[in-house]
């Protein structure tokens, strides 16, 4: 989970769902994939801003104070801290293109994504 530093939770050594169920998460937009959604918001509706891409997930969290999952791998300031979700398994990268798909970009992009993510 991503936490503002100063969370009295940033402290822990892991968090369980439980523990953030009267917290307020950020959101994807209506139209998001159900089951996408329901992962990034722990398996279970949740009221809070709608975002749409990382910086505003981070902006959220630190301007209104919710949480959420955040991606592994990716360095955050220091207002921030990220504290292991115990009870919910890591979600996995899947890179999908069209097969015969000729844009230059697909292959740098995959090399770096696998380099990136992997475990």
């Amino acid at each position: 989970m991503v936490l503002r530093a100063d969370d009295p939770l940033a402290r822990r050594d892991g968090l369980r769902l439980a523990e953030l169920s009267d917290r307020r998460w950020f959101r994807f937009p209506q139209g998001t994939d159900p089951l996408w959604q329901s992962y990034w918001n722990g398996g279970t509706p949740r009221e809070g801003p709608v975002v749409r891409a990382v910086q505003e997930c981070l902006q959220a969290v630190l301007w209104n104070s919710t949480v959420g999952l955040a991606p592994l791998g990716h360095d955050l300031p220091a207002e921030f801290t990220v504290v292991p979700l115990l009870d919910m398994p890591p979600s996995r990268v899947v890179v999908v293109w069209s097969e015969g798909d000729t844009n230059p970009l697909i292959r740098p992009f995959i090399d770096i994504a696998t380099t990136a993510y992997r475990p």
